[in-house]
């Protein structure tokens, strides 16, 4: 069915040429484009770019590298980037806090051919932030939130994570090195956009009796409903690393102390 859409589509575009050259192959030729057809696999080469000579990649594959899974580090960092603060609930364990991104949907505007150009997409991201004190219990109002030590646990929290998911719109700036897909390092940088669909704590700890129990407490926590995260982006064909900071902070202004999440990890691209 696809290969029936592009041969219509190349009809369509008029000035075709077509030929039959090795078994089971057929070329056919349009403006400055070539459409190669063996069995049930389509490429497509540009004939006026000499960098595409010999380098067809998988035909519809448009070199933009958001859709994928980001998997990651999750820090709050204060004013002068340092991962250390007075307030008991933003001091994290690293070993504890993740960011899980499933980008799901992405959009690419040509600038200058393939090697250059804007992207957009759709995104969701999993953010969590382990907490290094593992007997507090993270506790808000209207005016404030902060962090109590639970004074009844026997051994503390085995999990005690504050867990953020917001959905995301991403605006980068993109460069590719090459119009083939398999030979192609590539650089963005930009915006992530972010609006705040749900947030809970997860804690879980053990019974004196034995056994373990677990309780999810959901809530606002004077959260940041938004967030805008400044990000570098880099990789080579379906691997990718990432760093992303939040220029606000993490919970709303005069609530908490001031906290700005950075994130980094790997990027793999489908």
């Amino acid at each position: 069915m696809k290969t029936t859409l592009i041969i219509i589509a190349a009809l369509l575009s008029g000035g075709i040429a077509m030929a039959q050259g090795e078994p089971d192959t057929t070329r056919i030729t349009f403006g400055g484009k070539q459409i190669i057809i063996v069995g049930n696999d389509t490429t497509m080469i540009d004939i006026d770019d000499p960098d595409s000579e010999g380098k067809a990649g998988r035909f519809g594959a448009d070199l933009t590298y958001w859709s994928g899974i980001d998997v990651g580090i999750n820090l709050p960092m204060n004013g002068n980037f340092q991962n250390n603060f007075n307030a008991q609930h933003l001091n994290t364990d690293p070993s504890q806090s993740f960011v899980y991104s499933w980008n799901f949907a992405e959009q690419r505007i040509r600038i200058i051919k393939d090697y250059f150009g804007i992207v957009t997409g759709l995104g969701f991201t999993n953010s969590r932030y382990g907490f290094d004190n593992d007997r507090m219990r993270l506790q808000s109002n209207s005016d404030s939130t902060w962090g109590v030590t639970d004074t009844t646990l026997f051994t503390g929290f085995t999990k005690n994570q504050l867990r953020v998911n917001t959905l995301n719109i991403p605006i980068l700036f993109q460069i590719n090195t090459s119009k083939n897909e398999n030979n192609n390092f590539h650089l963005s940088f930009g915006a992530i956009g972010g609006v705040r669909i749900g947030s809970n704590v997860k804690y879980k700890y053990d019974l004196a009796s034995g056994g373990d129990t677990k309780n999810k407490e959901k809530g606002k926590f004077n959260l940041n409903p938004f967030q805008v995260l400044g990000t570098v982006r880099m990789g080579y064909k379906d691997f990718g690393l990432f760093a992303n900071y939040d220029i606000l902070s993490l919970y709303e202004k005069d609530k908490s102390e001031l906290a700005y999440p950075f994130q980094f990890g790997a990027s793999f691209h489908f």
